[in-house]
């Protein structure tokens, strides 16, 4: 009888962990078909974008179902595109992009980093004006009119710079760089001020080395925003070489249907293939930049939930 009962609790364990293990197989299996159907779900756009890049218009039409294959492969679509006599100047449009996104990143991730440290600071003179001047800029404005008049009284109108200069900061990226400098290890500003080094020489070779993942993930999401811009440009660009890529991207979507003066049908004035191969390039780069910084946009992405 004592066996029995020591044995009893044994075998009532046993069983335990087993249907522990199996909920926890079942768990796994059943958030890696979510994550599959979620996976496919955001997939599917793209990878139906990209086929018919590689029809011809007459298959498009005909195939004008949920799955579509290329009957025929072909590149007519971006031979379009990228042609040196073509009306849509791809390939000069997508330099200006690289110039214009390179550029504006470095140069509004500089700005937004410095003034981030600059209101992470307790003893910053005047830092609760500035705080709550940046923070008054998120929710008012001043219009669009006088916006445009104060461009073209600053001499930017029509000037690539234009793309570049206005959009000097991103207050809600600040507020996410603040929220982690606000929490940077002060042991290691105290010691290296110890050493004698500058407030300047801590932010470079101390502050900037220990944050490469919140540096990395607002480059990507000023990339991004920059990369997708085309409303600036139809504000105050009219040299069509001076144009990126997303505005001759948008110009080609909105110029795909037209109506016929006559009748009032509507009529296809770009070819299908032509505005998913323009798409496609200019989806692209984004997604292979994304790879390189994928290490550190994982640890970045949380540091906005960071209380400062």
């Amino acid at each position: 009888m004592a066996r029995e009962s020591k044995q009893l609790p044994t075998r009532s364990k046993r069983s335990s962990l087993r249907r522990i293990k199996t909920g926890r197989k079942i768990g796994r299996m059943v958030n890696a078909g979510l994550l599959l159907l979620l996976s496919a779900t955001m997939l599917y756009p793209f990878i139906q974008i990209l086929l018919k890049s590689f029809m011809t218009d007459t298959d498009i039409i005909e195939q004008n179902g949920i799955l579509v294959w290329p009957s025929s492969w072909q590149i007519e679509g971006y031979k379009s595109i990228f042609a040196s006599d073509s009306v849509y100047n791809v390939g000069h449009a997508f330099l200006v992009s690289i110039f214009v996104t390179a550029a504006m990143t470095l140069y509004q991730l500089t700005i937004t980093t410095l003034a981030a440290y600059g209101l992470s600071k307790r003893k910053m003179p005047g830092k609760k004006w500035l705080y709550a001047f940046f923070i008054f800029t998120m929710y008012f404005g001043g219009g669009l009119i006088p916006y445009f008049i104060l461009i073209r009284q600053l001499g930017l109108l029509n000037q690539i710079w234009v793309l570049i200069i206005p959009q000097f900061i991103s207050v809600p990226n600040m507020l996410v760089m603040k929220s982690f400098f606000d929490n940077f290890p002060s042991e290691m500003i105290e010691a290296a001020k110890v050493d004698g080094a500058s407030d300047f020489r801590i932010f470079v070779s101390v502050v900037l080395p220990l944050s490469k993942a919140v540096l990395a993930t607002i480059a990507l999401f000023i990339a991004v925003g920059v990369w997708n811009n085309w409303f600036t440009t139809m504000l105050f660009i009219q040299d069509p070489d001076l144009r990126p890529l997303a505005y001759v991207v948008q110009v080609i979507i909105d110029m795909s249907v037209g109506r016929n003066a006559q009748d009032g049908q509507t009529v296809q004035l770009i070819g299908k293939s032509i505005q998913y191969a323009a798409i496609i390039v200019s989806t692209v780069p984004i997604i292979l930049v994304y790879p390189f910084l994928q290490k550190y946009f994982e640890k970045g992405v949380m540091i906005g939930s960071i209380k400062g």
